[in-house]
């Protein structure tokens, strides 16, 4: 059987590491990037399964790599996880208008997790 590849995108190498363990550990094969932009250059040479995003990054955030990023053809259709410390409804409302599917709060325990990913792309 084939993995099925997540973009994770972080700008902190903690969380990096945190999530690319337990999704590694659940069997996907994963893809990093430390900002929007560097999220951004994956999507054009690479289609993921999943992306899973934060939203405060320094260069670009993950509102406007969402934007961005459902232009492209590789990515047009591809769930897209908000991972974030944000708590604000308008904040998470821009966030699904920009293309988010779901989003999970930091911070999130594994199950959480596996839970959302269960449900976007089974």
């Amino acid at each position: 059987m084939v993995k099925k590849t997540i973009l994770i995108i972080d700008d902190s190498a903690s969380m990096l590491a945190i999530l690319g363990d337990m999704l590694v550990d659940s069997g996907y094969q994963v893809v990093e990037a430390v900002d929007g932009y560097a999220g951004l250059e994956r999507v054009k040479e690479t289609k993921f399964d999943l992306i899973i995003t934060d939203l405060s990054m320094p260069v670009m955030d993950g509102i406007a790599f969402m934007r961005d990023a459902k232009k492209l053809p590789l990515c047009k259709f591809v769930p897209i996880v908000v991972l974030t410390a944000e708590g604000d409804a308008a904040k998470l409302e821009e966030a699904k208008k920009a293309g988010a599917s779901t989003w999970l709060t930091k911070p999130f325990k594994e199950k959480q997790l596996r839970a959302v990913l269960q449900m976007v792309i089974g």
